[in-house]
């Protein structure tokens, strides 16, 4: 089967082959699809040849989206320039649920599907699962898939179309009354929930801002699972740092039980996980 590098090459100068990207995103399922793609700079002039290209590739492609620099602002969102045009709001399929999403609204990145199978498998019946920055809900899909004896997960958003998208989630997977779906601020809506059995923090970003507040919501034996960033040289070092800080500040006795690079996220950093097991007494 062709690549994208071997449809573009004859349209392109040779001197450019390398910086043809490798790969894109595909987000949705054969009824419809939009790709994401990351284009260099020198390529700039060839940008619409290369959307074209991966439309001829990829027929369930309806719309080819271009992501410009990191993720920004109150939502941290990608912004996108269109390649080619088309409806950005897909069904994704991923084993046997749905995630309904729009990229240029809600953050999804198909990237993350094994991470949320690894969480989904350590999770057992009757928790009660502490989920901030939940976006269009895919950790709580996942996991109740995997695990339906789940007594709640509790989803808090502050995006209106994530939110909106989780809501459209929860009914395409039927899980209402699985999923309690908040709409707001983190970090008002943390302090209301004690003695939950697991956090997952998957902000790389700014989860450390919330690391206190979610060591105060689990209970005693519970599981945090928090994501940061780290360098190639020492991806958890900085993550450790921030646990034995916090958990000592509040003097409770913090295990790290298992460590994971989760994907790449820049060169030379990783999107790394940290599972602490929270000791209270």
């Amino acid at each position: 089967m062709p690549t994208l590098k071997d449809v573009v090459r004859p349209l392109i100068p040779k001197e450019l082959w390398d910086r043809v990207p490798r790969s894109f995103d595909i987000v949705g399922s054969r009824s419809g699809a939009v790709a994401i793609i990351e284009i260099p700079p020198e390529l700039e002039n060839y940008k619409f040849i290369i959307g074209d290209a991966i439309v001829r590739l990829n027929r369930h492609v309806k719309a080819v989206l271009r992501r410009i620099g990191a993720r920004e602002g109150e939502f941290r969102l990608y912004k996108y320039e269109v390649l080619v045009p088309g409806p950005t709001e897909v069904i994704h399929k991923e084993n046997n649920y749905l995630i309904k999403v729009d990229p240029t609204k809600a953050y999804f990145s198909p990237r993350d599907q094994g991470d949320r199978e690894d969480i989904a498998r350590q999770v057992m019946p009757n928790e009660v699962i502490l989920y901030p920055f939940a976006g269009v809900g895919p950790y709580a899909i996942t996991i109740l898939k995997r695990q339906p004896l789940v007594r709640l997960v509790i989803a808090i958003e502050l995006n209106e179309y994530a939110y909106y998208y989780m809501l459209d989630n929860i009914k395409l997977n039927r899980l209402e009354g699985k999923v309690l779906p908040l709409l707001g601020d983190a970090a008002k809506l943390m302090g209301l929930f004690h003695g939950v059995d697991r956090v997952i923090l998957t902000l790389p970003l700014g989860a450390h801002r919330f690391l206190k507040q979610s060591l105060m919501s689990v209970k005693d034996g519970g599981i945090i699972h928090f994501y940061h960033l780290g360098t190639e040289e020492n991806p958890y070092g900085e993550a450790e740092n921030l646990v034995r800080n916090y958990c000592g500040e509040l003097g409770y006795e913090c295990q790290v039980v298992n460590r994971r690079i989760v994907r790449d996220y820049a060169p030379y950093v990783y999107k790394v996980r940290l599972d602490i097991k929270v000791g209270k007494f």
